[in-house]
């Protein structure tokens, strides 16, 4: 999509009046605080369920899940095509569509000259960032790579280079070749402060090129060389026009011939990991950009490979990685496999003292992601027991909802319902989809036989109800979703949480990439989720913003929202912590063996978690109490 239609999209949703366009095909649409509410044109319903929120130009119905702008709705109302609603509601509001105005050579010349500068100034960064290194110029970075076992033949394969420590050598390097500051901040090398003074954004850091698969240098990443209160280990090139760090891959110009050859990918956590399978001969190594697979980066993948191998460190956090990212593996319809290590290993100190021959020969019989994910999630369940048996059902509902191919899908069903003894493939298989959001068929009626299409949600093409109804809504977890309303509500409120928010802390698989969206994005949410529409690649599963944008929170005007962010926070923390106290205890049930054992593992507890939650959960209820108190409402759901 041009940036001449998203214009054109942005234009009609704030000229369209939601109210009165609904109104026309809702004649009960009624007044409801600040909101409208009625009985819904798109299903059979006694009780009104269907709302329009025009601050915010949506529409969402609760009983059968439809929802969206104003554009989706009379898509629905007349059964129209995107373009051709669009295009209805442009001419009624006399605004031009982009094939009316078509842009003109010089704006597209303009663009054009941008992105030329932007790769250019960053061929000059790369240049100097090299000599630094080569030279000695930063004699920290220089002395690094012999540490890590990167020799100078692997240095210049990966145009690895180095940083000064210093605010504006860079700055100062590039301006006397002729660039100006405000082509620095565009190309994401520096930044500007409020005062307005232009800063380099890469200081005393190991430097690692990102090319794209044309072998443009799009960007770069940094590895801190000395630690530093509030300077993170890895730090990415801003988003910019070439830089789009949700839709690159680490090093796939280098590893994109190998992947085609052998027809499978390798795909680590960071740089490093990267350089050090390429030096020892794993040349299919790629990596994300320091964020979680995204499904762009999957869809990227899947261009050059049929199968793909995990290769991440070997310790728990590693293991919660993968069950975190395979989803989006699956949805892009890659076969997705898991490489063992040791849990003291990661793929760097793995390699290098064993090489790449106990690697080589765990490919062809490499787990499957799902059957690593169903080994993972049932350790420490009873599956002798119902509850068990549930967990595990919860645990696997999203893996199993992302398979995009139904035959795969099935049969993923097929070994996990193997697991839960006892229950009907043809009655219950279709009924767990359909429970959690994402079923591939109608759902029985309560006489057994199919529903008819009038009476089933809509479907899109890959066979995914396209609704989102007040039941999914519910399922979502109650404080992530409030939180990911908070995000999109108040921009204070989202630089509080990209400031405090934990990976970790997020485990609502619906929600996790939207919240990771915002946090890792630059810019309001607003933007960002208009941004998101525009290029039609949504990071999740766009039905449920509509959702989350019609449901009755606290209006802004009468809550604190970064209050609420903070508190919101606080029952995250406290959440992750009960469970890192949960597997504390599990941990000395499963592996003490002597009184001295449990000792150690009760010390650990004592000290590093039982004072932390204790204090944070008397801060977070004095916090709650007074919040509650001065918001005059009930608690949070």
């Amino acid at each position: 999509m041009t940036p001449d239609s998203r214009d054109a999209i942005q234009q009609v949703k704030e000229a369209a009046d939601i109210v009165e366009i609904v109104s026309r095909y809702v004649p009960t649409l009624k007044r409801a605080g600040t909101s409208y509410k009625g009985h819904c044109p798109f299903h059979k319903e006694k009780t009104p369920s269907f709302h329009v929120i025009p601050k915010k130009g949506i529409f969402h119905c609760f009983g059968c899940g439809a929802g969206g702008s104003v554009i989706d709705f009379v898509m629905r109302a007349e059964r129209l095509e995107f373009p051709d609603a669009l295009r209805k509601l442009a001419d009624e509001l006399g605004i031009a569509m982009p094939d009316q105005r078509a842009r003109t050579p010089a704006e597209r010349n303009e663009e054009q000259r941008r992105l030329r500068t932007i790769a250019d100034v960053n061929a000059a960064a790369l240049k100097w960032f090299r000599y630094n290194l080569l030279s000695g110029a930063n004699r920290r970075a220089l002395d690094y790579l012999p540490e890590r076992g990167i020799t100078p033949e692997v240095s210049e394969q990966f145009q690895l280079g180095a940083a000064l420590d210093s605010w504006d050598a860079l700055k100062e390097h590039l301006l006397k070749a002729g660039y100006n500051e405000d082509t620095l901040v565009e190309s994401g090398l520096c930044g500007r402060s409020d005062s307005g003074r232009v800063y380099d954004r890469f200081r005393n850091r190991l430097i690692f090129p990102i090319w794209d698969v044309n072998n443009r240098v799009c960007g770069f990443g940094g590895r801190a060389l000395v630690d530093e209160p509030n300077s993170p280990k890895y730090l990415n090139t801003g988003e910019t026009l070439l830089f789009r760090k949700n839709s690159l891959l680490y090093a796939l110009n280098l590893a994109a011939k190998s992947i085609e050859e052998t027809g499978y990918a390798i795909l680590c956590e960071g740089y490093m990991d990267v350089v050090m399978a390429h030096a020892h001969g794993l040349t299919q190594a790629v990596a994300s950009l320091g964020t979680g697979l995204t499904p762009q980066q999957a869809r990227l993948l899947r261009r050059f490979a049929q199968r793909v191998h995990f290769l991440y460190d070997g310790d728990a956090a590693g293991q919660k990685a993968m069950l975190r990212e395979g989803d989006a593996l699956l949805g892009a319809g890659l076969d997705a496999r898991v490489l063992s290590l040791p849990p003291e290993d990661d793929p760097d100190t793995y390699l290098r003292r064993e090489g790449k021959e106990p690697l080589l020969a765990q490919l062809d019989g490499a787990e499957e992601f799902f059957d690593f994910a169903l080994r993972t999630h049932a350790q420490g369940l009873d599956l002798g027991t119902l509850a068990g048996e549930r967990e595990l059902a919860d645990r696997m509902l999203p893996i199993v909802q992302s398979i995009g191919d139904e035959v795969t899908r099935r049969a993923a069903l097929a070994r996990l319902f193997g697991k839960l003894g006892g229950l009907s493939w043809e009655d219950d298989a279709w009924r767990f989809l359909r429970r959690g959001r994402s079923g591939t068929r109608p759902e029985p009626t309560p006489g057994g036989e199919l529903a008819t299409p009038e009476e089933a949600p809509d479907r899109q093409e890959d066979g995914r109800a396209d609704t989102f109804s007040r039941q999914d809504f519910e399922r979502l977890d109650p404080i992530e979703r409030h939180l990911l309303a908070v995000m999109i509500e108040d921009r204070e409120a989202l630089a509080c949480v990209r400031s405090e928010l934990r990976s970790e802390w997020i485990r609502d698989s619906m929600l996790k990439p939207w919240i990771f969206y915002l946090t890792d994005g630059e810019g309001e949410a607003s933007g960002l989720l208009r941004k998101v529409e525009g290029t039609g690649e949504t990071p999740g599963d766009a039905r449920l913003i509509s959702a989350l944008m019609a449901w009755d929170y606290p209006a802004p005007e009468t809550v604190n929202q970064v209050r609420a962010a903070k508190q919101l926070l606080l029952r995250l923390y406290e959440r992750h912590q009960r469970a890192v106290g949960q597997e504390l205890l599990l941990g000395i049930d499963r592996y003490s063996r002597t009184a001295e054992d449990t000792e150690r593992f009760l010390t650990v507890f004592d000290y590093e978690h039982r004072v932390r939650f204790n204090q944070a959960s008397r801060f977070l209820r004095a916090r709650d109490s007074t919040f509650r108190a001065e918001r005059g409402a009930r608690p949070f759901r």
